[in-house]
């Protein structure tokens, strides 16, 4: 229980703060985050117009400042239906619970995942989760999701772990490796979970978005890369390499390099180290990420086994790395600093250490 008491100073104080920057953040940026377009989608679901511009626009207008922009909803029918509850709700009501429950989501992910005191501090300080609040995104969900993963594979509960983890499918752009994983380590149950959880979720898609879905889906976003233009900004090879001659060759070549590495670490490590090495080379080989999604790097930062300091140098690391991110003439450092992480984190299951990333019970259960 003397565990427990040092956790929860750490744990209110660090979640308080973050959730008093969470709300304050909003009429600062006059309500307008990137949750109107979730909140769009929620409107819409089961409309049949979840993916035409008109419609979300329609919903959006009232609420911008600008009301010819359009944030438009680019995520599966099935995440429009699961945010139903918050369409039925005002805009401003309903973005303030999203904003608490993703300071929610980002505490019991790091209780699963480091429950330690500095853990707290250092999670809820971190820079990219920050940009995450600040511009009303999803960020925590997906931490949280894959952290219940690894607590369930921890307990033998493979084919459940995969069904929680193929929710992530709303951002299957960064988990491109998760099947390097489970075919390297053989996760067969695992892996059945995944397919199961995943056909669920396509069904569920179909009865909400229709037969078309697919392909208005695919024409949306589409539409959206060439209108945000956003490649020089990406923390990984696509914005590393998206200007540099040839640049599909050399984004090609770094991401087999990137494949083969996260293969030969996964064969070695522990469960919870293939993923939190999964989600770092998920990040590097994305062809779609933002500073945001660095938030993904930290079950890598938050190692059991690693030390208060180590985790804050490296930490500072990932913070300078998004700091340089968000200045185009050296935001090269920026995407080297993040494909330098990934590889230290393939470095440092050279020795095949056990029992990174998650306790073997969660924090409220230790005696």
């Amino acid at each position: 229980m003397t565990g427990n008491r040092r956790l929860w100073p750490a744990a209110m104080v660090s979640l308080a703060v973050l959730a008093l920057v969470a709300i304050a953040a909003l009429p600062a940026e006059h309500w307008e985050t990137d949750f109107l377009s979730f909140y769009a989608g929620a409107r819409l679901a089961g409309s049949g117009a979840l993916y035409s511009v008109r419609a979300v626009q329609a919903i959006e207008a009232p609420l911008e400042r600008h009301p010819e922009e359009v944030r438009a909803y680019i995520r599966p029918p099935f995440y429009a239906a699961l945010s139903w509850p918050l369409g039925k709700l005002p805009y401003r009501t309903a973005l303030v619970i999203w904003q608490l429950v993703n300071v929610a989501a980002l505490g019991r992910f790091i209780w699963l995942w480091s429950p330690r005191a500095f853990s707290f501090p250092l999670c809820c300080f971190c820079f990219p989760v920050w940009m995450s609040l600040v511009l009303g995104q999803d960020m925590p969900f997906f931490l949280l999701l894959t952290a219940t993963a690894v607590y369930l594979l921890a307990r033998h509960r493979d084919f459940a772990a995969g069904v929680v983890i193929a929710f992530c499918g709303v951002k299957f752009h960064l988990f491109l490796l998760l099947p390097v994983v489970i075919v390297a380590r053989r996760m067969w149950r695992f892996g059945f979970g995944l397919a199961a959880g995943g056909a669920a979720l396509l069904a569920a898609s179909f009865a909400v978005g229709g037969w078309e879905w697919p392909r208005q889906y695919y024409e949306l976003v589409r539409l959206n890369e060439r209108y945000q233009a956003s490649q020089s900004y990406m923390p990984n090879l696509n914005g590393l390499f998206h200007a540099a001659p040839h640049a599909a060759v050399w984004i090609g070549l770094c991401s087999a390099a990137v494949v083969g590495a996260t293969w030969w670490a996964a064969r070695r490590a522990s469960p919870a180290a293939a993923v939190a090495i999964m989600l770092c080379g998920g990040v590097v080989i994305s062809p779609h990420a933002f500073l945001y999604d660095l938030g993904l790097l930290l079950p890598f930062l938050l190692d059991e086994d690693r030390t208060p300091g180590r985790a804050l140098m490296l930490s500072a690391v990932a913070g300078a790395a998004a700091l340089a991110l968000t200045v185009p003439a050296v935001a090269f450092l920026g995407q080297l600093a993040i494909a330098g992480l990934f590889g230290a984190a393939v470095w440092e299951t050279r020795a095949a250490r056990d029992g990174l990333g998650v306790t073997a019970a969660p924090a409220w259960e230790m005696g």
